[in-house]
C-alpha cells in the first residue's frame, strides 16, 4: 500500500524537500495523515502505512530522517508481543524521487525476520531499484542488520525499527460522530463512544481529546547524510513516500 504525502513543516508525512547550500532542509505542502483507511489494512494492520516523516537530523543540520510509521493504533500492553511482518510475508520501502519525475531513483528496502522480541531487521539501500513500483525485487548490496529496538549504525547511517508513540493527533471520537461510516464494525475502535457532535478546541473548558496519546505504532527511522538522497541537478530537491506489499506468492 503506497503512501506519498507532503508538507510544510518538519515532523509531519511528507513529499518534497529542499536542499539549499547542502545544509538546510525546507519542507512543502501538508496534506493528510492516514489511518486504517480500508478493510484490508483494518485486518492487516501490519500493511497499513500510517505517515511518512522526513526532517533535518536535530543535532546534525547536514543529515536527514526519514520515518516509515505503520500499525496503528497498538496500545502498549500489547507492543512487547507485536511484530513487523517477516520477509516471507511483508516488504517494506522508501523510495526517494530526485529527479522530479514522480518515479523512485533510489529506495530503502526493509525486511525481518524472527519472532516477538528476537525479530531481526534488514535495510538495503538508498541503492537504484531494480524495477519501479509498489512490488519490487531485493536489491543488491551488503544490508545493514540487527536487532529491532536498537540503533544500528554503520558507514554514517543510522537503522531504528520498533515501537514507538503514535505522533499523530487526532479526536477520533469527534471524526466518527462526523463521519459515522468510518467507524470499523468490529475490533477495538468500534468501541469507542457514540454520542452528538460536540464543539471541542485546542484549549478551554471543552479541550479536544488525542486519541493516540499513549497507543504505538511500529517505526522504521533511518538518519543518514543528506548529499546520500540528494541530486545537484534538481537543487537537491528530492520526494520520499512509503510502501508496504506482500512477497510474491502470498
Amino acid at each position: 500500500m503506497p503512501k506519498w504525502i507532503s508538507l510544510r513543516a518538519p515532523l509531519v508525512a511528507l513529499a518534497a524537500l529542499t536542499v539549499v547550500g547542502g545544509s538546510a532542509l525546507t519542507v512543502r505542502k501538508l496534506m493528510a495523515s492516514d489511518h486504517q483507511d480500508t478493510p484490508l489494512v483494518e485486518m492487516s494492520p501490519r500493511f497499513d502505512v500510517n505517515d511518512v516523516y522526513a526532517f533535518p537530523s536535530p543535532t546534525d543540520p547536514s543529515r536527514t530522517v526519514l520515518v516509515l510509521g505503520t500499525s496503528s493504533p497498538i496500545t502498549p500492553a500489547q507492543t512487547p508481543s507485536f511484530t513487523f511482518g517477516t520477509k516471507d510475508q511483508e516488504l517494506y520501502q522508501l523510495k526517494i524521487d530526485n529527479t522530479g519525475d514522480a518515479r523512485e531513483d533510489l529506495v530503502f528496502q526493509f525486511t525481518f525476520t524472527g519472532k516477538a522480541g528476537k525479530q531481526k531487521v534488514s535495510m538495503r539501500g538508498p541503492m537504484a531499484p531494480n524495477s519501479v513500483g509498489t512490488l519490487n525485487t531485493l536489491v543488491g548490496g551488503k544490508p545493514l542488520k540487527g536487532y529491532t529496538n536498537t540503533v544500528i549504525e554503520q558507514n554514517g547511517v543510522k537503522l531504528f525499527a520498533g515501537p514507538r508513540d503514535d505522533p499523530f493527533f487526532i479526536d477520533l471520537e469527534q471524526f466518527f460522530r462526523i463521519l459515522p461510516d468510518r467507524r470499523p464494525e468490529n475490533g477495538p475502535l468500534s468501541m469507542i463512544t457514540q454520542g452528538p457532535l460536540t464543539f471541542r478546541s485546542a484549549t478551554g473548558a471543552n479541550p479536544a481529546v488525542d486519541f493516540l496519546r499513549g497507543i504505538n505504532d511500529m517505526a522504521i527511522v533511518v538518519e543518514l547524510p543528506t548529499a546520500m538522497l540528494a541530486n545537484t541537478a534538481t537543487n537537491g530537491r528530492f520526494g520520499v513516500w512509503g510502501t508496504t506489499s506482500r512477497a510474491r506468492g502470498n
